[in-house]
């Protein structure tokens, strides 16, 4: 039997469920430390990640080669809008939310926004490869970026940021590498793929604020669910955005996608 807080499978078998925490009473919400609080957050985040992006869970399509085109060059423009927006305007709120004597936390954040705007400049160089440019100004936002954006823009904390950012779409995104069914091994080239590799290689450092920050601040029940609901808001919708997307590149999801209980 799963213990309380554990993702299970649905009863069709192939629905991913995972704990809604910002539902659960002082209670249960409460029971142990900060830490455990922590890892609960993080492993609902990657079990989503390994389940969003499990080849096993698609089927592939056919699709003629300039149709594939499109859909990567434009999938690659919102991957670089999104370093631009997620990774710097984010993180620069976090500093301003911060407490003085939070340096080094501050920071930290501060090279991780040096981070993302080099993971932009690697998508950039991608999509030159295809005759495209990021041209973020230009980009236009589907609604589900739209309240993506929105999640984050109205939190009011730091670590509500960070519930939503580090540990939330940094940990998914964990998944399109370290998950040995990565559906995206299929779906890219080597040279897309090794980019991804490069870029993913400072996630551990991103989380590792997140964590950090989730941590100081997590203290109390109103703290935690908070946090909770913060994260399960931003994965709803990254969710729906992501499985779109690997949709558009040649495949068709044959499994529901995960689900908050």
């Amino acid at each position: 039997m799963p213990k309380a807080g554990e993702a299970t499978t649905g009863r069709d078998g192939r629905t991913l469920v995972v704990p809604s925490y910002s539902k659960w009473d002082a209670g249960r919400l409460m029971q142990g430390d900060a830490l455990d609080f922590v890892k609960k957050l993080y492993l609902r985040a990657k079990g989503i990640g390994d389940d969003l992006y499990d080849s096993g869970t698609y089927e592939f399509t056919a699709l003629e080669p300039e149709v594939y085109r499109e859909n990567l060059v434009q999938y690659m423009r919102r991957r670089a809008w999104s370093e631009w927006y997620f990774g710097t305007v984010s993180p620069a709120r976090q500093i301003t939310l911060l407490p003085n004597d939070q340096v080094d936390l501050k920071l930290r954040i501060a090279r991780q926004i040096r981070d993302e705007m080099r993971h932009y400049d690697v998508f950039a160089a991608q999509l030159r490869r295809y005759g495209s440019e990021p041209r973020p100004a230009e980009f236009q936002l589907p609604d589900i970026l739209v309240e993506m954006q929105r999640v984050q823009m109205e939190m009011e904390t730091a670590a509500e940021i960070a519930a939503t950012n580090q540990f939330a779409g940094e940990v998914v995104l964990s998944s399109m590498t370290d998950l040995d069914t990565s559906i995206f091994k299929r779906l890219f080239d080597k040279e897309l793929m090794d980019a991804i590799h490069d870029i993913e290689k400072d996630e551990p450092h991103h989380i590792s604020i997140g964590r950090d920050l989730v941590l100081l601040f997590s203290g109390t029940f109103d703290q935690r669910r908070r946090l909770a609901a913060a994260q399960e808001q931003y994965l709803r919708a990254m969710m729906q955005l992501h499985v779109v997307e690997i949709v558009k590149l040649g495949c068709r999801r044959v499994h529901p996608l995960p689900a908050f209980e």
